[in-house]
C-alpha cells in the first residue's frame, strides 16, 4: 500500500518492488478494473499486441537508478481510427522516463549547468537538455498577448559570428513575447503578423534604438503607437560624440597638450558622481585646458537634462535649444549628431510622454548572458528562446 501511494500511475497498479544494489525496479500491471486504453481519448483498446517497457524514474532515497516497468498494448483505435499504444498518462511518450522526473531536471536546470545534473541523475549532458526542452514546451503558457500597452524591441547575437536574433518584450513586465533569427524588416513583421487588430490597437509605444530597420515595420504595422528612441542608446551616441572630439583634438594638439589629454576618455564619459576627489580635478584641468573638450564635455551634460522635463513640449524646446547649441559649437561629431537628432525630434523626447526605458532589455541581457554561459554556447535557438520565455516569466 505504501509503494502504491507513492506510485500512481492511473489505470495501473503496483505488483511488485524489487530492490538491489545498483537500483530499484516498479513493475506495474493494469488495473482489471479499468483496462488497457487509448493514451489519447481514454477509450478502450483491444489487444492485438502485448509488450512491455521501462522508463526512468524520480530516485530514491541515495539516489539509486528507479525503473518503472508496465505492461503495453497496441491496438487499433474505432474512436481515433489510427494504431496506439499504451502507456501510464505520467510517462512522456518517448523519452523513457516519467514527467516527474523530467520536470525535477529541468527545475535544476534553470539553476545549475547540464553536467552536474547529468552526473547526479546518471544520464547524459544531452538527454538532461532535452528534458529540459520537453517540460518548457509543455508547461510553458504561451506569450500574454493581450493588452499590450508597451513593447521593447532589440537585436541580440547569440552566437559566434555575429548572429542575430530579433527580441520582443513586453515593456512593462519584461516578458519574452517574440524571438527570431535575423533582424531584418520582415523578421519583426512576423510577430505583427501573430497579433490581431484588438491586440495592436492597445499599444501605444515601442522602444527601439536609432539604428536598423525596425522602424519601417512599427510605422506599418502601428501607425497609431509612438516610435521612443531609448535614452540608453542616445547616451551612447552622445559619448561616441564626446570621444571622436577628443581623438580630433589630441590630433591638432602640440605635444605637450597632447598629454593633458591623453587618457582621459574615462573622465569625459563617465558620470560625475561617479567620479574620486582626484578624478574630478584631473576632469576640471582637462576642461580649463581644452576649449573643444570643454564644449563636448558641457553639451553631454546638458542633453541628460532633456529626460528630466515632466511634459514632452517642455523637452521638446529644451532639444531645439541643445540642437542649436550643437550646431554652433564647431564640433562636427555634435554638429551631426545634432542634424540627426532634429529629424526625429518627438522619438527622442519620447521617454517624457511614455516613460519606456530600456531596464528591461538590460535585464534581458543579463539572463541571456548568464544562459549562453552556463550551456558553454547555445546551438538550438528554439531551446534558448524557451529558456529565455521561461526566465523572462518568472521575473516578471
Amino acid at each position: 500500500r505504501n509503494f502504491q501511494a507513492l506510485y500512481q500511475f492511473e489505470g495501473y497498479v503496483v505488483e511488485e518492488f524489487i530492490c538491489q544494489e545498483v537500483g530499484a525496479q516498479i513493475n506495474l500491471r493494469f488495473d482489471a478494473r479499468i483496462g488497457p486504453r487509448c493514451p489519447h481519448c481514454q477509450s478502450k483498446l483491444p489487444r492485438n499486441k502485448a509488450g512491455k517497457c521501462a522508463v526512468m524514474d524520480l530516485p530514491i532515497a541515495n539516489g539509486p537508478v528507479v525503473y518503472i516497468c508496465f505492461p503495453t498494448v497496441q491496438g487499433h483505435c474505432e474512436k481515433c481510427l489510427h494504431y496506439v499504444t499504451t502507456r501510464p498518462k505520467e510517462v512522456h511518450p518517448t523519452r523513457g522516463a516519467t514527467w516527474r522526473l523530467m520536470r525535477m531536471i529541468s527545475a535544476w536546470a534553470a539553476h545549475a549547468p547540464a553536467t552536474q545534473i547529468a552526473a547526479i541523475y546518471e544520464t547524459s549532458d544531452s538527454t538532461v537538455r532535452h528534458y529540459d526542452k520537453e517540460v518548457l514546451k509543455a508547461d510553458l503558457p504561451p506569450p500574454a498577448l493581450d493588452d499590450l500597452r508597451t513593447l521593447l524591441v532589440d537585436e541580440k547575437a547569440v552566437r559566434r559570428g555575429h548572429n542575430y536574433v530579433t527580441i520582443v518584450l513586453n515593456g512593462d513586465t519584461g516578458e519574452l513575447l517574440y524571438m527570431a533569427e535575423g533582424k531584418k524588416r520582415e523578421v519583426l513583421d512576423r510577430f505583427f503578423e501573430q497579433l490581431s487588430p484588438e491586440q495592436k490597437s492597445s499599444i501605444e509605444a515601442v522602444g527601439i534604438d536609432r539604428s536598423g530597420a525596425y522602424q519601417s515595420s512599427i510605422q506599418a504595422n502601428l501607425p497609431g503607437a509612438a516610435i521612443v528612441y531609448d535614452r540608453f542608446h542616445l547616451m551612447m551616441n552622445l559619448n561616441q560624440a564626446v570621444d571622436q572630439v577628443r581623438r580630433q583634438q589630441w590630433r591638432e594638439a602640440s605635444e605637450q597638450d597632447r598629454n593633458v589629454i591623453k587618457g582621459s576618455r574615462f573622465l569625459l564619459l563617465a558620470h560625475a558622481e561617479n567620479l574620486s576627489e582626484t578624478g574630478e580635478q584631473k576632469l576640471q584641468d582637462l576642461l580649463r585646458a581644452n576649449e573643444g573638450l570643454s564644449m563636448a564635455y558641457q553639451l553631454k551634460e546638458q542633453f541628460k537634462g532633456i529626460f528630466q522635463y515632466q511634459k514632452q513640449g517642455w523637452a521638446l524646446r529644451a532639444l531645439d535649444q541643445w540642437c542649436a547649441m550643437a550646431q554652433a559649437s564647431d564640433l562636427s561629431p555634435f554638429q551631426r549628431l545634432a542634424k540627426g537628432l532634429m529629424k526625429q525630434r518627438e522619438r527622442v523626447c519620447g521617454f517624457v510622454k511614455h516613460r519606456l526605458t530600456s531596464g528591461k532589455i538590460e535585464g534581458f541581457n543579463n539572463l541571456l548572458s548568464r544562459i549562453i554561459h552556463r550551456a558553454c554556447g547555445i546551438k538550438d535557438l528554439d531551446y534558448l528562446e524557451l529558456k529565455l520565455r521561461n526566465g523572462s516569466v518568472m521575473r516578471s
